[in-house]
């Protein structure tokens, strides 16, 4: 197992985590994925490569700086993604995760794939 697989493994057994996957910023796929039955994966990387990429424009064109993570809260769960141009790191939360501690070890996963 390297490392990228590791940490998409350790993160998607955080309590509350449906999956994990580690996805190719601008291709949009994935690179790697550990998620549960059912989850759209391919959809999910797309989804969350466009979601970062039109945030970062976002961000920098109202003088923010550099984008760190992004957070989609909806009435299944929610989305964290963090990463740079490179790579991103994506969690799927359930609603009741500990969200804090998802963004945090999503954080530092993408800063040790940086």
């Amino acid at each position: 197992m390297n490392d990228v697989e590791r940490a998409t493994s350790d993160l998607s057994h955080i309590p509350g985590v449906r999956g994990a996957m580690v996805v190719d910023t601008q291709a949009g796929v994935a690179v790697t994925a550990e998620l549960a039955t059912g989850v759209p994966g391919p959809a999910i990387a797309a989804f969350a490569s466009a979601l970062f990429r039109r945030s970062v424009q976002a961000i920098r064109s109202a003088g923010y700086g550099a984008l760190a993570a992004v957070q989609l809260e909806a009435g299944g769960g929610d989305v964290v993604v963090a990463g740079n141009d490179v790579l991103l790191v994506v969690v799927l939360a359930e609603p009741d995760a500990q969200l804090g501690l998802i963004r945090v070890q999503a954080q530092k996963v993408a800063e040790e794939l940086a």
